[in-house]
């Protein structure tokens, strides 16, 4: 039987219509995003027309409309009887905000955050290929890690002040893998997981996926308001909770020193497992000081880490950092679905953890110079686009001059430009996030400069300015570096 989706809960999805535009058009261009960043999942039943014109307090003949729309986009499939179902079409560049096809070479994807391989990675590569012979001697089963990876890690987080046995590490297939492991190993049906308002999106969606029912702190100056937290515990039992102090994703805040204290005691009081996301830590574009390790303040902290990130996005190779009482259970609930991460991956990531740092640092400095770069285009073509310059991370937080996130996004696909819109990273169904994007610099100059002609133009189309964009999209194809 297909999922359905209510009309309420579509309604909630969709949030306040901006009405910038004809509704009909809003709306189904709202549906497709939902459809495309995965909101609303392939071979779902939307409600009727009717109870959606209900829902929205729109005319039937508004939805009407933006159904036959999604029908002719080929996005929606209706027929007698069953209703109207989502079907992504696969063959298109729409079909997935992550996936660039070879027939859309001109097509400049900024959905996603993660680095090209840096200078130094093909080294790495042809060191590890020389310990190969030893490494097939082996069944290549791993699912606790490669020891020689475990042990670089822990040595590493023993060096950062956190004693660490090689024990405690479990390698997973990247920072996904292991927060997938976590939200399945520790949260059953039903059981609250403290959250912030505004994070990544996909780590949420796990924890969802096993059952849980997230409280979403509400969205600040900071990610990490103390006082809404301490009275969620309080207000109800809750089994666990999800962070990234260091240079959160989407904004790049970090959690200060007095937060953490105030965190770790509220947690350890209401006994709530902390499953801190460190992935980011590592890339300090500037070098600020960063408070210590969550686990400094509460030795029960279940710690991501993730060579994706700070290395190349294709290195598909994260761990965990846990208590040792925690460690069995986890290696046996990852065995139920999945033996092991790849093992030449993980003598790759070995080699680049014990090279000295020189192939990171370039991948940070490659990193510093596009953010810089981006802030310097956007400050040219969209000065009422508010960009603070994040210390690091991978991505600017950027902040429109109206509630226009969804329409921008909509706008820019129609340019070539894939953008994920700011409601997307809000737990909270409904418009948060509208005044939002997230924009990473993970891509070279070349294509950054023309991802902002191709936002201006964007821009442009949304706010009916008569003036002719600074930077037209220009014709040829783009390499998209990944």
């Amino acid at each position: 039987m297909a999922p359905t989706v209510s009309a309420r809960r579509l309604a909630d999805l969709l949030g306040t219509l901006d009405q910038g535009g004809p509704a009909y058009r809003e709306i189904a261009d709202r549906i497709r995003l939902l459809v495309v960043d995965g909101r609303v999942a392939d071979g779902t039943r939307l409600p009727s027309e009717r109870e959606l014109a209900g829902a929205l307090g729109v005319s039937r003949t508004t939805t009407t409309r933006v159904y036959a729309e999604l029908r002719d986009s080929g996005l929606l499939h209706s027929r007698q009887g069953s209703g109207s179902i989502v079907r992504l079409p696969l063959g298109s560049s729409s079909a997935s905000s992550l996936i660039v096809t070879p027939d859309d070479a001109g097509t400049i994807a900024m959905t996603y955050a993660a680095p090209a391989g840096p200078p130094g990675l093909a080294r790495a590569f042809e060191s590890a290929a020389t310990q190969l012979p030893g490494l097939l001697a082996t069944t290549g089963y791993l699912p606790d890690g490669l020891p020689v990876l475990r042990e670089v890690l822990a040595q590493r987080y023993t060096d950062d002040g956190l004693p660490t046995d090689p024990e405690q590490i479990i390698v997973t297939s990247g920072a996904m893998g292991a927060i997938s492991l976590l939200a399945r190993t520790l949260v059953g049906p039903g059981q609250r997981v403290l959250v912030e308002g505004l994070s990544y999106p996909h780590a949420h969606d796990s924890f969802t996926a096993a059952g849980g029912r997230l409280t979403a702190l509400p969205v600040d100056r900071s990610p990490w308001d103390v006082e809404a937290m301490s009275a969620a515990l309080a207000s109800a039992p809750h089994r666990a909770s999800y962070l990234i102090p260091d240079f959160h994703n989407p904004t790049a805040g970090v959690m200060t020193d007095d937060e953490r204290v105030a965190w770790a005691h509220e947690l350890k009081r209401h006994d709530v497992v902390p499953v801190v996301d460190e992935s980011l830590r590592e890339l300090n574009l500037d070098g600020v000081d960063l408070p210590p390790l969550f686990s400094a303040y509460d030795a029960r902290a279940l710690l991501i880490g993730s060579s994706s990130k700070a290395f190349w996005g294709g290195l598909r190779v994260g761990w965990i950092r846990a208590p040792h009482a925690s460690v069995m259970p986890l290696v046996q609930a990852r065995m139920m679905d999945d033996l092991g991460t790849s093992a030449f991956d993980q003598l790759v990531v070995a080699e680049l953890l014990t090279e000295g740092g020189q192939t990171a640092a370039a991948g940070r400095a490659r990193l510093r110079a596009a953010r810089d770069h981006l802030l310097a285009e956007l400050a040219r073509e969209l000065p009422d686009v508010e960009a603070p310059c994040p210390p690091g991370g991978l991505s600017l937080w950027v902040t429109l001059p109206d509630r226009m996130s969804s329409r921008i996004a909509s706008a820019a696909s129609r340019h070539g430009l894939l953008l994920t819109p700011g409601p997307r990273f809000f737990t909270r169904a409904g418009s948060a996030g509208e005044r939002h994007l997230r924009l990473p610099y993970n891509q070279s100059h070349e294509v950054l400069t023309e991802a902002v002609g191709r936002l201006r133009a964007a821009y442009d189309d949304v706010v009916g300015s008569s003036e002719p964009s600074s930077a037209p999209r220009r014709s040829g194809t783009l390499e998209m570096i990944a």
